[in-house]
């Protein structure tokens, strides 16, 4: 079968659905991963060949129901599982109705949920649909797993090795520190109808990012003091993936030679090396509870904005005296008193939560559940030189291939004439066939498989993955 997965922003999501897609063409399948002008685009107009398209989401946005309603019209069989998760806060059901619905679920042959948690959520809220939800687990989350320990140690992409040793600051307010206004957001929510399906939400927009505007005061105070006191470890911020890096670096001033900036690569790489993390809410906080990392929530203001899951399991500290002291602790390496119920509360959120934390990886999982749609859809498969041929534009001529030249071309002309309300081309901005050979020969030294994998180039940054 055909497996077409696009990737949205490339820092959050690159691992996990390239772990995906050479568990897929190990498998014998033909997968294009990449950007979503070679993936979404395409399949909205019927250009590729039928299979499964794997979608980052369902949100019921006129828009997004648009896209899929073409894609599903034109014979492709969608998957999903929505990058976002919905896993911060301990019900899912108000993430269940903002970013799910009926109409978009019943386009979709399976929902991938990340565990038991989201799972019994949506099939509480849509029971009609109860036999499209699935729990595998998120590849994303294989990354965080003890697994990967040797694939760590092998790649060094962000040069972590030279900052050692390091804390890192996650940053987790997009909601100011977008690379996109303000205002630009608001109205981007609006138009996608989160304001229409929760009559509380924009208000609930507004009053936490009035919130979260008095919390990056706190961390920008905080981090200035860590780098005074502690002036031999270096300081990380990592800010959230659609934050601006220019925002943190005006903020922050440039007197501190110990602060680092950086967003280099995925963030795994960074919390597997780092002593320890500081973070208000952030999912960062989940994987490094998986992986084995310290990690301490930062709570100055204590607020019902906070989302509890990450700070649950995390150590606490509410003041910046607090916060020094446990700092120094977990780098001196001494045991801090709430460890035992850390771990406590860790055991019990973690699992439900994440169902591929233990056992098979989630990349199985979710291939084993396409391969049973594709039984089911008698998908047949496109080889990879045909599909390659795509790439080509120039050399496009006459019946399917001209089709698609002539859809590229139309595409091309809508980019440049199409006002967006939002910028995207910092979520995404490169793919170099150097990082996805690296990537594959980690994997393949890590857990001796995809050795049968290859790879084309398909588009600028999107390549084909097949077995030879």
């Amino acid at each position: 079968m055909n497996i077409y997965i696009p990737i949205e922003i490339k820092v959050r999501e690159l691992e996990g659905k390239f772990l995906l897609a050479l568990t897929a063409a190990e498998r014998g399948h033909t997968v294009i991963l990449g950007d979503k002008g070679d993936t979404r685009r395409l399949a909205v107009k019927g250009i590729l060949p039928k299979g499964i398209y794997h979608n980052k989401s369902l949100t019921p946005g006129d828009g997004k129901k648009g896209s899929l309603y073409k894609i599903h019209k034109n014979g492709y069989v969608i998957t999903s599982q929505d990058e976002e998760s919905g896993l911060l806060d301990e019900s899912y059901e108000n993430f269940a109705n903002l970013r799910f619905s009926s109409e978009t679920i019943s386009m979709a042959s399976k929902v991938f949920a990340w565990g038991e948690h989201d799972e019994e959520a949506l099939r509480k809220v849509y029971p009609e649909h109860k036999e499209r939800i699935l729990s595998t687990g998120s590849p994303r989350v294989d990354f965080w797993r003890p697994d990967f320990k040797r694939y760590y140690d092998q790649l060094d992409l962000n040069n972590t090795n030279e900052l050692k040793p390091y804390i890192m600051v996650v940053s987790n307010f997009s909601s100011l520190l977008d690379a996109n206004r303000f205002w630009d957001k608001a109205a981007r929510l609006r138009k996608a109808g989160y304001f229409e399906r929760d009559e509380n939400w924009e208000a609930y927009f507004y009053q936490n990012s009035a919130y979260q505007l008095q919390l990056i005061y706190e961390f920008i105070v905080m981090v200035r003091e860590l780098s005074k006191t502690f002036p031999k470890i270096n300081i990380v911020v990592r800010p959230h993936p659609v934050e601006s890096i220019e925002a943190w670096k005006k903020i922050l001033g440039n007197n501190y030679e110990n602060v680092k900036i950086n967003r280099n690569g995925t963030i795994s790489n960074w919390i597997r090396n780092s002593s320890l993390i500081i973070h208000n809410g952030c999912t960062s906080a989940l994987e490094a509870a998986i992986c084995g990392t310290h990690r301490v929530a930062y709570r100055p203001l204590p607020s019902e904005f906070e989302r509890d899951i990450p700070n649950r399991i995390s150590f606490q500290a509410k003041s910046l005296k607090e916060l020094k002291e446990m700092v120094s602790d977990i780098l001196d390496g001494t045991s801090l008193k709430t460890e035992k119920e850390i771990e406590r509360k860790t055991g019990e959120l973690i699992h439900k939560r994440f169902e591929n934390s233990k056992g098979p990886f989630a990349a199985d999982n979710i291939v084993n559940a396409w391969e049973e749609l594709a039984e089911e859809h008698h998908l047949e498969q496109t080889s990879p030189d045909e599909l390659q041929t795509l790439k080509a534009e120039n050399n496009l001529t006459g019946g399917f291939k001209e089709k698609l030249k002539k859809t590229i071309s139309l595409f091309q002309n809508d980019k440049k004439n199409k006002k967006r309300l939002l910028s995207s081309s910092h979520k995404f901005p490169d793919l170099k066939e150097s990082e996805v050979e690296e990537m594959l020969k980690k994997l393949q030294i890590s857990f001796d498989r995809f050795h049968s994998v290859k790879f084309k180039q398909f588009g600028k940054k999107t390549f084909i993955f097949y077995s030879v």
